[in-house]
């Protein structure tokens, strides 16, 4: 058998490497898709909890890169 070259190592880790995240981002939008559906039929059907069901969805998915209000202090 021959040998295999280190660069095709390195290229087969990294394909490796994206398509774990293609699969994690791919599973995230795909939750996210859920939960902006469940908030659109909340406001259009104006549920009695529709308020707090919509606060909760956007604090389960609150980013590391969400910007502060700027009416936060007032």
């Amino acid at each position: 058998m021959s040998e295999v070259e280190p660069e095709c190592l390195e290229c087969s880790r990294q394909y490796q490497e994206l398509r774990e995240k293609y699969r994690k981002l791919k599973k995230k939008c795909r939750r996210m898709r859920k939960s902006f559906a469940a908030v659109e039929c909340a406001i259009t059907r104006r549920c009695d909890h529709y308020a707090e069901f919509i606060i909760g969805e956007c604090e389960a998915h609150r980013g590391k890169h969400e910007v502060e209000c700027e009416n936060a202090g007032r």
